[in-house]
């Protein structure tokens, strides 16, 4: 992959190895392994529909009892958003591809030295989210798995927060199980859910990198003309300064069609993540409260909001970082050195002013901004939800 590309390199590998992501069509794999994948994809899809009716149903059984419902509440709701998503990569797998093959493209890719090492940051960040993002998640996972084996051991009852239809309290074997059963499931959507996250996250940081370097091309590009001029005596000053505009002006519309790509197959799904999210929290606050703090399964619910915050914290900020580079091309635009230049070139560059001064606004649904006003918003709400409930307990 491009430079580019490579910052969703580890994010894709995640995801087709838990089979939320399908195989890239030009990586050349044989036929019976494009097969076997497109069977593991619909089985990871079948397996966490299944997982999320069981939740579903058990919350119906225990709708009574407000802590079992509250335990089981902000898990089902996580799985809902993360199944909706898992269904875009499905429905809209081709439209992904174009996204993913979009990052190769020569404009994103043909660099400064000072640029490539922009790019190379933006790399190395987006592996680093991606790592430590998934990697709490499957902590979380993994101390979930850890009480109700403890429970087991001291010979108490264990409820797992889905319906099973068996007694597993009773047999060693039956409770392995539905152990290993219930470690698979969640660990496979936790980290399935947390990367396609921070996938879109990423493609939001490229969008923000290559504003970053198209404002930098634009504000020395008379002097980039004339560079070449004095290299090539053979070309002419106006000639290769209109080139260099025009392809600043197709690297700004190639940054806008990769943000309204992304907005197209995800703003829905955001959307859902962002009227779901402050239930999530509000529902995790309310059974965290109601647990002892030196013990595993506060440490997994503490871990578990982290995670969720980081969630909705993730959209939103880069969706407000990219309105911010989006805002400063305006004031790059008027700073660069356009006095002597031709009145032809002046001219297009007011046009461009003026279809800069509209900037990428990311927002969810096409209602919603992608912004840090909207997560203080969602978190806001998730108190207002919490205080309902404490007061009706």
């Amino acid at each position: 992959m491009s430079l580019a590309g490579s910052c969703v390199a580890l994010h894709l590998r995640f995801l087709r190895c838990c089979g939320y992501c399908r195989l890239a069509g030009g990586d050349g794999y044989p036929p019976l392994l494009r097969w076997l994948h497109h069977a593991y994809r619909y089985f990871a899809l079948a397996l966490m529909t299944a997982y999320l009716l069981q939740q579903c149903v058990y919350a119906y059984q225990e709708q009574t009892d407000m802590d079992k419902l509250a335990r089981v509440m902000f898990l089902l709701l996580c799985h809902v958003t993360s199944i909706t998503k898992q269904i875009v990569f499905h429905v809209d797998a081709e439209r992904i591809d174009e996204m993913i093959t979009g990052l190769d493209d020569r404009l994103y890719n043909e660099v400064s030295e000072k640029q490539a090492q922009l790019l190379s940051t933006t790399c190395v960040r987006a592996a680093r989210l991606v790592r430590v993002y998934t990697g709490t998640a499957f902590i979380t996972c993994t101390l979930w798995i850890v009480f109700p084996i403890l429970e087991y051991a001291n010979g108490r009852p264990v409820d797992f927060p889905f319906w099973a239809g068996i007694d597993y309290n009773h047999s060693s074997i039956r409770f392995l199980l539905v152990l290993l059963y219930s470690y698979y499931a969640t660990s496979l959507e936790g980290i399935a859910n947390t990367t396609m996250d921070a996938f879109i996250a990423t493609i939001l940081y490229q969008c923000q990198t290559q504003l970053k370097i198209l404002r930098m091309n634009i504000e020395i590009l008379p002097d980039r003309a004339r560079a070449i001029v004095k290299k090539e005596s053979n070309q002419k000053y106006e000639a290769v300064l209109w080139k260099l505009f025009i392809e600043c002006l197709t690297h700004y519309k190639k940054i806008t069609s990769t943000s309204k790509i992304l907005q197209d197959i995800f703003g829905t799904v955001i959307l859902i993540q962002f009227a779901i999210g402050g239930w999530t929290l509000c529902m995790a606050a309310y059974k965290l409260v109601s647990l002892n703090v030196l013990s595993i399964e506060f440490a997994s619910i503490t871990l578990f909001i982290m995670c969720i915050f980081i969630e909705l914290l993730l959209f939103c900020y880069y969706g407000n970082e990219v309105k911010v580079e989006s805002d400063r091309l305006v004031e790059s635009l008027y700073a660069m050195q356009w006095l002597g230049t031709p009145l032809r070139f002046q001219r297009s560059l007011l046009v461009f002013m003026e279809r800069a001064k509209q900037p990428l606004r990311p927002v969810a649904g096409r209602i919603i901004p992608l912004s840090l006003e909207t997560f203080l918003t969602i978190i806001k709400s998730s108190y207002t939800f919490y205080a309902v409930l404490r007061q009706t307990k």
